[in-house]
C-alpha cells in the first residue's frame, strides 16, 4: 500500500547568461499548496517481470479520474490541457499519456510543467529505462528550451538546490540534444560543475513515434556508464566515464514537458509518452524497449563525428588521401586521426576548405570483401558547415 507525506520538492528554473544552457533546480518550500506528494511511497508492480520496478502503459482507465493512479507522481497544474489519456495517439495499446504546458499557465516550482515523477526511494544505482515519446507538428521551433526528460539528482543535507539536473533529454531550435553534468565535489553550494556536455542527436522528429532506451551507472568517478539508443540505434556510448554528482542518493527519472521561459514563437508545448518502463542492474534493453519497437541492431551505432577542412597523405595497409577526422571524445581536442577515403561516408560530398559536424551511422560490416572495409559509414545529418 502506498505511503502518502509531504517532502522536499525539487524545482527548475533558468540561469544566469554566463551559463544560459544549464538548467538549475531549487527546492520548494512549506507553504507550496501542491497536492501530497508520492515520491517517497512503495513502487507498485503491474505484474511485469521481476527486474522492473515500474511500468506506465497509460492503459489503467482511473487515469483519466485520477492522474495519480498510477506508478508515478505528476507534476502538473489543474488544468484539463495539462495531462489525460489520448486514444488517437498512442505507441501500443488503447492509449497513451498527453502533457501540456501553455505560455499563460501559472508557474508551479519555478517555471511551467506537467511531468511525472519515479518514486524516490526506489532509486538504483544502475538501470535501465524505456520510453517512446511524440512530438506534434505543433511543438515549433523556439529559440528556448524545454526539458522533455530528466534524471534528476538529490542533493544531500547541506547543498544547494539550485543545481542542474546530471542528464537531461533537452530540446530547443527544433533539435533534440543529450545534456550530461558531473562533479565530485562532496557537498556543492552552486551549480557549477567539474564537466558538462552536450550530445546533439538531431532534428526533432514530428508526427512519429521515438523509441528510447537508457541504460544508466551513475559515477563521480571514472566508473559511470552511460547507453543511449534512439529508434534501435546507439546514439550514445560513454563507458567507465562520470555521468552524476556525489550524492547519497541516486537520481529519479522524470518524464513529460518542463520550460523554464518562454521565447516569442511558441505559446504551448504538447508532447505524448508512451510505454515507460524502469528496470533494476538486472534488467536489459529488450525488457525495458517500447513494445512494437524494432529489434535492436547490435553492430550499428550513430556517432557524431568531425571532419577537417583539409586532407593528408596516408599510408598503411592502403596508400592514398585521407581525411582528418574527429570522433567521440576526441571532438574538440587538437587531436586528428586518419579516415581513408576508401572507407567513405556514404551520402558525404566533401569539398576542402571547410570543417564540417556530421551525424554518421557506422555499422560493423560481417563479412567483409576481402580486402575491403570492415566498417561502413552513411551520413545521417550535416549539423554545420564552416570555412575556415
Amino acid at each position: 500500500m502506498k505511503k502518502f507525506f509531504y517532502i522536499l520538492l525539487l524545482a527548475i528554473f533558468a540561469c544566469s547568461p554566463d551559463n544560459e544552457d544549464a538548467i538549475l533546480e531549487q527546492q520548494s518550500t512549506s507553504s507550496d499548496t501542491l497536492e501530497s506528494m508520492n515520491l517517497e511511497s512503495e513502487p507498485g508492480l503491474n505484474g511485469d517481470p521481476a527486474n522492473l520496478i515500474y511500468t506506465e502503459t497509460f492503459e489503467n482507465p482511473e487515469l483519466y479520474k485520477n492522474p495519480q493512479a498510477g506508478d508515478f507522481y505528476l507534476e502538473h497544474i489543474t488544468a484539463p490541457h495539462s495531462f489525460n489519456l489520448n486514444e488517437n495517439i498512442k505507441r501500443y495499446g488503447n492509449s497513451a499519456g498527453r502533457f501540456g504546458i501553455k505560455k499563460n499557465d501559472p508557474k508551479l516550482y519555478g517555471g511551467y510543467r506537467s511531468e511525472m515523477a519515479q518514486v524516490t526511494s526506489t532509486t538504483l544505482e544502475e538501470g535501465w529505462y524505456g520510453f517512446s515519446q511524440y512530438f506534434p507538428d505543433s511543438y515549433i521551433s523556439d529559440a528556448t528550451e524545454e526539458v522533455v526528460g530528466q534524471w534528476h539528482d538529490q542533493p544531500d543535507i547541506g547543498e544547494t538546490t539550485a543545481r542542474s539536473p546530471s542528464n537531461a533529454i533537452i530540446t530547443g531550435n527544433d533539435r533534440i540534444r543529450w545534456m550530461i553534468r558531473w562533479d565530485s565535489t562532496r557537498i556543492k553550494q552552486d551549480n557549477n560543475s567539474e564537466g558538462l556536455h552536450y550530445i546533439d542527436l538531431g532534428k526533432i522528429p514530428k508526427n512519429k513515434w521515438i523509441d528510447w532506451v537508457v541504460h544508466i551507472k551513475y559515477s563521480h568517478t571514472n566508473t559511470g556508464i552511460l547507453e543511449v539508443w534512439m529508434d534501435g540505434v546507439k546514439v550514445i556510448d560513454r563507458q567507465n566515464m562520470p555521468n552524476s554528482y556525489n550524492d547519497e542518493k541516486y537520481p529519479y527519472f522524470k518524464f513529460g514537458v518542463y520550460k523554464w521561459k518562454w521565447g516569442t514563437a511558441a505559446t504551448q508545448r504538447v508532447i505524448y509518452y508512451d510505454e515507460v518502463r524502469i528496470g533494476d542492474k538486472n534488467s536489459s534493453y529488450e525488457e525495458v524497449k517500447p513494445n512494437g519497437s524494432e529489434e535492436l541492431a547490435p553492430l550499428e551505432s550513430r556517432i557524431n563525428m568531425m571532419v577537417n577542412s583539409y586532407t593528408v597523405g596516408c599510408v598503411g595497409e592502403i596508400e592514398g588521401t585521407c581525411l582528418l577526422v574527429q570522433e567521440g571524445d576526441m571532438i574538440g581536442t587538437e587531436n586528428w586521426e586518419n579516415f581513408y577515403f576508401s572507407d567513405r561516408i556514404e551520402g558525404f560530398n566533401y569539398e576542402p576548405g571547410y570543417v564540417y559536424g556530421l551525424i554518421v551511422k557506422k555499422t560493423e560490416v560481417e563479412n567483409p570483401p576481402l580486402g575491403g572495409s570492415s566498417i561502413k559509414y552513411e551520413l545521417v545529418e550535416i549539423v554545420s558547415k564552416e570555412a575556415q
